[in-house]
């Protein structure tokens, strides 16, 4: 007995032994449901963020943001950051590089091309048809190239007089762009979820 009177109780080793695989396993447990979360987690982000390619058009929103955390973003917060990736490059690099080479190729039709102007306005009207469907086909990924189309083709086509020519494309080449660009648009509408 101790000077107060309190027995002190010395566990056996099998005890001990004991008390350290209940700790050990509930460590275990702990880490496995931790593991568990994370990898719900990651498998949540991978299947619902978009990657370079897709864009943010198609990013649906998941329970993860419906959640009610104690740093909740707030909606202006997430729209600026929704509406920053649909303007993104990213995901229309490849249809930038289709207009980009179509562009060079209309240099070459009206700058370079020794053959007659029917032949010319021929390749052109061909080269200026695939760019307006890559515009078109770029609103199911982002806003940029139908936004810019818009842009491009209002203010060209105000600018313009019937008869004036900006770049070899007349007024009625502005206003064709302006439509495409709210073909790609109304696209991106029906594109977005």
């Amino acid at each position: 007995m101790s000077q107060s009177g309190n027995l002190v109780i010395v566990p056996s080793e099998s005890e001990l032994q004991t008390l350290r695989d209940q700790i050990s396993e509930a460590k275990r447990a702990a880490e496995y449901t931790q593991l568990k979360r994370d990898l719900q987690k990651l498998v949540s982000e991978t299947i619902n963020m978009p990657n370079e390619f897709d864009g943010v058009m198609q990013m649906t929103d998941t329970e993860q943001l419906l959640k009610t955390k104690r740093e909740k973003p707030r909606f202006i917060d997430l729209f600026i950051d929704r509406l920053r990736g649909m303007f993104s490059v990213r995901p229309i690099m490849g249809n930038i590089i289709a207009l980009l080479v179509a562009f060079i190729a209309l240099y070459y039709i009206y700058d370079e091309l020794g053959v007659s102007r029917a032949t010319k306005d021929f390749l052109a009207i061909g080269i200026e048809i695939f760019s307006a469907i890559q515009i078109i086909k770029s609103g199911t990924r982002g806003l940029l190239l139908p936004f810019l189309a818009l842009i491009i083709g209002g203010v060209g086509a105000h600018m313009l007089s019937h008869s004036q020519m900006l770049f070899h494309f007349g007024h009625n080449f502005y206003e064709h762009l302006m439509v495409v660009g709210i073909i790609g648009l109304g696209v991106s509408v029906l594109s977005i979820d």
